[in-house]
């Protein structure tokens, strides 16, 4: 899907093009595209969705970018009929990253991902988690334990999400949930940050299929996914976005306790801030446990709000 795009960007490198070459009956000229993208046009998602519109269509086969900013994504759409959706958030911070022709490579990855997919069907199931920051340390000395025989054991792929969290990732099987590892990830030919972009977007698709409702219990407000992926709310900034809109602008308070147990308020509720501290602090029948912690969300990311401890940690001592 999409090969044009290889034509359309070469090998990745700048390219000045002169006057085309007279055509002949034989020969048809190659138009290129010089896409040393500026940093004004990676300010937001809009500016960029924009940028691209303006300058991919009409080449090869693509006829048509939509741009839906609801979830932030761009649709593709070839002349044969194929699309392909593609989410900006995680493009934008890699691309931001990167200078001149290796931020036009990098492009030419993240817009060819679909490719990756067909030939991989494992990464069209690959879901992002959220643990808390020990789980790495834990996780790693049982797998020490484990692979005792090899020096060299595997390691977690992760990213940072914020202050004692992070962002893994799985393979949502039909019959189980397993951990992409570093050996894995090498197979398919991919960093961590096209992963998360992919993880992205399957998050999206996922909640568009299963659903995402929002429950109350007295003040408190909980959100119901599938039993499993709650926490994985965690990842759409668009989801927040709203919630912050209904609070009247107010930043979302939310407590992560499990992967299924996410309870929110806003900044301003007071009684509603103490009702999610009490039970932020009750972990006693909870699995899976990720934090007590209490985090804020404003401008599309989380920050650490207030620290909880956890009863049966206080009664200890």
């Amino acid at each position: 899907m999409f090969n044009f795009l290889k034509k359309l960007f070469g090998r990745g490198k700048q390219v000045e093009q002169g006057p085309p070459a007279p055509a002949t009956p034989d020969v048809v000229p190659i138009r290129t595209l010089d896409l040393n993208i500026p940093d004004e046009a990676l300010q937001d998602e809009a500016r960029f969705a924009t940028y691209l519109q303006e300058r991919l269509p009409f080449f090869g086969d693509l006829i048509r970018i939509d741009y839906d900013a609801n979830v932030g994504s761009l649709t593709l759409h070839s002349r044969s009929g194929d699309t392909m959706t593609k989410f900006l958030s995680n493009a934008l911070l890699a691309l931001r990253e990167k200078r001149g022709p290796v931020r036009a490579h990098a492009l030419l990855n993240y817009l060819n991902m679909a490719e990756t997919m067909e030939d991989n069907s494992e990464l069209g199931s690959v879901l992002p988690v959220l643990k808390a920051r020990d789980f790495i340390d834990v996780a790693r000395q049982q797998m020490m334990h484990a692979f005792k025989d090899d020096p060299d054991p595997p390691q977690f792929v992760y990213l940072d999400e914020t202050e004692g969290l992070i962002k893994l990732f799985v393979v949502n099987g039909e019959t189980n949930v397993s951990y992409v590892m570093s050996t894995t990830l090498d197979d398919w030919g991919i960093d961590a940050r096209e992963l998360a972009e992919l993880a992205q977007g399957n998050l999206q698709k996922f909640v568009d299929k299963t659903g995402l409702q929002i429950a109350k219990r007295s003040r408190f407000q909980y959100i119901e996914v599938d039993g499993q992926f709650e926490s994985s709310v965690a990842f759409l900034p668009n989801f927040w976005a709203q919630i912050q809109e209904q609070s009247n602008g107010a930043a979302p308070i939310a407590a992560f306790l499990s992967r299924d147990k996410v309870f929110f308020t806003h900044e301003k509720d007071v009684e509603g801030l103490q009702l999610l501290e009490l039970i932020s602090a009750d972990l006693s029948d909870v699995p899976y446990v990720i934090s007590p912690d209490q985090y804020r969300w404003e401008n599309g990311r989380w920050t650490l709000f207030r620290r909880v401890a956890r009863m049966e940690a206080a009664s200890h001592h």
